[in-house]
């Protein structure tokens, strides 16, 4: 499932009705809209007569539209008095998935006196420059570009707790320098969305940018009014056009397929991971797939085969997507080096897909991505793959005798290449001290292979089957088996959708 990109901004109406009347309108037409839209935001309309109270327009958008949360922009500078009285007028309100705006001025009190007043998972967001800012003004007043007063302000009170707040709110021109220097864990929420049929309005012109562009920067939310209720008359483009317009330019970005904290869910939706269906009575109806994995049979070597494959190439189709995956396999490593104690010197990638990877992680690590190559001893047949020795010569001048290594693949199930790989590191004067995979297949080394630790982005065991197994000897008689499941996608694909 794609993750919902806009927060509807709905602000500068006169009325409760009127807010009723545009969200109603807004989510007609096109008729998936309300799939696009995760939050209504509020900030002066909160204060509308007929908002709260048990009849208000608050009390029926939570009840009318319960897939759909509220931002609530109220920018609180602090918690005494009235700001702590307007907070608890709406606190009756929220629901988890919500966000609360705080004023970056607030005090650290406030931030944890906030924090304790709303519901769990409710997210804080700072609000530190303004999009109606200039660069000029906010040199004048704080001394600094926009994107460093707002990293300034984040990483100060970061140093004060980790859970003061989870995200921030920046106009596109910052959102690459905030991503680069704040915690994954840090969300942006972005505002200043003008795409290319839209006027700039009263966002200041040096600080908007487009739907794609801001997703493709990182952006986790965009924050979109007249573009989704307006769109541009003086044009000839009408709201309903806009929002078709709006929605084309999110789907152009990977974004919305990277779920964070859920790799499986975004192979899923990268169209990366395949699932023979079954029939009624549990019968696999195929394509099967085949491993790498082999075993003895009558007529001599087979490679087993099963009813799951990682299409893991697909990882490597944007920067977008290498980074996401990336980041999952720096932080397992992370964590391994911390329960191991010592620090590992490089990874030796896998080809084709630990390669690429490898160097990608490499990177974020500041260690070598090193890769290996094939050299072919058997071409593969048609029930059969290809037979290979992996041998570490491109960067072999790289290495140093007694590094300590991981051994980098894209999947691992029957570990028969990862023990190529481990000779061909160790006859190279490396150390071997683990495995790391983005998908882990294997049912019987979950955690550990041969005395090895497997540090896994994605686990999933699944059963694989010899070739004459009665679960799978008929489709396999029948020629429904993919010896080259990347070269066949387009085939399993279309049969996961009969």
């Amino acid at each position: 499932m794609k993750r919902k990109p806009f927060i509807l901004g709905l602000d500068g109406f006169k009325s409760a009705q009127a807010i009723a009347d545009i969200i109603e309108e807004t989510l007609r037409e096109p008729s998936n809209m309300a799939d696009f839209i995760s939050h209504f935001k509020f900030n002066d309309a909160l204060h509308l007569e007929g908002m709260k109270g048990d009849d208000g327009l608050l009390a029926q958008i939570v009840s009318k539209y319960p897939e759909i949360n509220i931002f609530w922009d109220l920018k609180l500078p602090d918690t005494n008095g009235t700001d702590k009285n307007i907070l608890l007028k709406y606190t009756i309100f929220m629901r988890p998935g919500d966000i609360l705006t705080l004023s970056s001025i607030a005090s650290l009190r406030a931030f944890r006196e906030v924090r304790s007043l709303i519901p769990q998972g409710i997210m804080i967001a700072i609000a530190s420059v303004l999009t109606d800012t200039d660069r000029d003004e906010c040199r004048m007043r704080r001394g600094a570009i926009p994107g460093m007063a707002i990293l300034n302000d984040s990483t100060n009170l970061l140093e004060y707790g980790k859970d003061l707040f989870d995200a921030v709110v920046c106009s596109p021109k910052e959102l690459k320098l905030l991503k680069q220097n704040l915690p994954d864990s840090i969300e942006t929420i972005v505002p200043g969305i003008r795409d290319y049929w839209m006027e700039a309005g009263q966002q200041s012109p040096d600080r908007i940018d487009g739907i794609k562009n801001t997703f493709d920067n990182g952006a986790d939310y965009e924050v979109l009014g007249a573009q989704l209720m307006k769109g541009n008359p003086e044009k000839n483009i009408s709201a309903a056009m806009s929002r078709e317009l709006s929605i084309a330019e999110a789907l152009r970005s990977d974004s919305l397929d990277l779920i964070k904290g859920r790799p499986l869910e975004t192979l899923v939706n990268l169209q990366g991971h395949y699932q023979s269906r079954k029939d009624p009575d549990g019968k696999f109806l195929g394509p099967l797939v085949a491993y790498s994995g082999q075993y003895d049979s009558p007529t001599g070597k087979k490679n087993f085969v099963g009813d799951v494959y990682f299409n893991l190439a697909v990882i490597e189709d944007s920067p977008q997507r290498l980074e996401y995956f990336a980041k999952l396999m720096a932080d397992k490593i992370r964590a391994f080096e911390a329960s191991w104690g010592h620090k590992v010197d490089c990874l030796i990638g896998v080809p084709e897909g630990g390669s690429k990877i490898a160097q990608e992680v490499g990177r974020l690590l500041n260690i070598p991505g090193l890769r290996l190559e094939k050299e072919i001893i058997a071409f593969k047949t048609a029930t059969a793959k290809e037979k290979f020795m992996l041998l570490l010569r491109r960067n072999v001048g790289a290495v140093k005798i007694g590094w300590f290594a991981l051994i980098f693949e894209d999947l691992c199930n029957n570990f028969s290449t990862t023990q190529k790989a481990i000779d061909s590191g160790n006859g190279s004067g490396l150390v071997v001290v683990g495995v790391a995979c983005i998908a882990n297949r294997s049912k019987d080394h979950i955690d550990e292979w041969e005395g090895l630790p497997v540090i896994a982005g994605i686990s999933v065991p699944s059963d694989q089957y010899e070739q004459e197994d009665p679960l799978v000897a008929d489709l396999i008689a029948a020629g429904s088996l993919s010896t080259d499941p990347k070269k066949d996608w387009a085939k399993l694909k279309a049969a996961m959708e009969e």
